[in-house]
Order: structure tokens, then sequence, then C-alpha cells
């Protein structure tokens, strides 16, 4: 493969939501999780894709500069590095009780108050090209905020972690 085509790769973030014993599991097998088919989550619904939205979500939440190492968009627990496409993290399903109260608590009024675009421009608008048709990037990133709002809220409600996968999308 080219050099340029491995740097077209998208890294995507993708949210399963699963049952605790389940994430046990996981961590006691690592082996499985490059034969973990994320598709299968998605199709039934206990998945999210964030696109790469998952790295501007990190560093919104982090109230930082840079992608944290733990929190809601890159998991709180690392998994063993097993596979060569993608890591792997979960979260307890304790602390996903707690993340969704918090994203609950971010309203849009609360969230545009706390989102700042840098007003010195060094690159021309990308428009609805990166954005999914979102003119502007604070609303792009609003509507991904409150898609992994809600499938926190609903892991909590079940009693669910979460296995998150950031990686080449499959």
């Amino acid at each position: 493969m080219s050099q340029g085509a491995l740097a077209l790769k998208q890294i995507v973030g993708i949210y399963i939501r699963l049952p605790g014993r389940e994430l046990e599991r996981l961590r006691q097998h690592p082996e499985v999780l490059p034969k973990y088919d994320p598709r299968v989550a998605l199709v039934d619904g206990r998945g999210l894709d964030l696109g790469s939205a998952w790295a501007d979500l990190g560093v919104f939440l982090d109230g930082g500069v840079k992608l944290p190492d733990v929190g809601p968009t890159v998991g709180e627990e690392a998994l063993p590095d097993t596979d060569g496409r993608a890591t792997w993290s979960s979260v307890s399903p304790a602390r996903v009780v707690v993340v969704a109260a918090e994203l609950k608590r971010l309203h849009r009024r609360k969230f545009s108050s706390l989102y700042l675009v840098d007003g010195e421009e060094t690159q021309p608008p990308v428009g609805s090209t990166r954005t999914g048709g979102y003119a502007r990037g604070d609303d792009y990133l609003f509507n991904k905020l409150r898609q992994i709002a809600v499938h926190y809220a609903r892991a909590a409600e079940l009693g669910e972690g979460m296995l998150v996968r950031i990686g080449e999308r499959v």
C-alpha cells in the first residue's frame, strides 16, 4: 500500500454498549479483540459510530488542547494491545452512569459558552465537505455530543458498560 493510501485512512470512534460481564470477558481474553466485529453492534443498535468526531469531542470534554488519555470518547481502561488496526478500551457500567449524567447536563447554551473557535483562522473554511452538511463546526460537534449522550444514557439505563474502539473503519 502506498504512503498516500496510508495517510488517507480514517480513524473513527465506535462505542459499543455491553454488559459488565462481557467487558470483563474481553479484559480476560483480549486476543479476541482483533476478531470482534463492531458492525454487528452497529446493525443491532448497541453500537454508535461517531466517525472522526471522537477526537474533537474528546478535546472539548476534557477542556484542553490535546486528546485526553481517558474519558467518554477514548475509554477509561485500556485493553491490551492485540489489534493492529485499532485500540480498545472500556468504561465500566458504574462509570457509564456518571458520564451519562454529566453529558445530560450539557445543554446547547452551556456548550456554546464553552465551545470557542480560534478567531484567527489559518485555513479556509471547509464548509459541508467535512461536517456532513453542517455549515458551522459547533453545530456539527453539538450534534455528535447529543448522539454520544443518548448512547451513554441508554447504556446507563440498561446497566451496561461501554467498549470503545478507536481505529480504522471496518
